[in-house]
């Protein structure tokens, strides 16, 4: 395994989004929080979008360029008990912060 192509791509990758989206925040200053409910449905589609976005770079990065054909799935099932341990104390944080 060539260390160089399997590790060098990833980490450009991800410091190059980090340095975007601290450029562009830099460049347009910080913005007013915006307080409203969540919908529901927002909830849904983010944690649904955020584990097949999960999904994909474990597919890319650890079966497509490692070639480790096993970890898809131990990412599935360990991404599927972190996604409802999650969700779970996401909802109970909201139900006391609405108390």
């Amino acid at each position: 395994m060539d260390t160089v192509r399997v590790i060098v791509p990833p980490l450009v990758t991800a410091y190059a989004i980090f340095f975007v989206m601290v450029a562009r925040e830099w460049r347009h200053g910080p913005r007013e929080p915006r307080v409203r409910a969540l919908a529901a449905r927002e909830i849904a589609w983010t944690l649904a979008g955020g584990y097949l976005v999960f999904l994909a770079i474990v597919a890319v990065f650890h079966v497509g360029l490692a070639g480790e054909h096993g970890a898809l799935r131990s990412a599935a099932t360990g991404g599927a008990f972190l996604l409802v341990s999650a969700s779970l104390v996401f909802a109970l944080r909201l139900w006391m912060m609405h108390r």
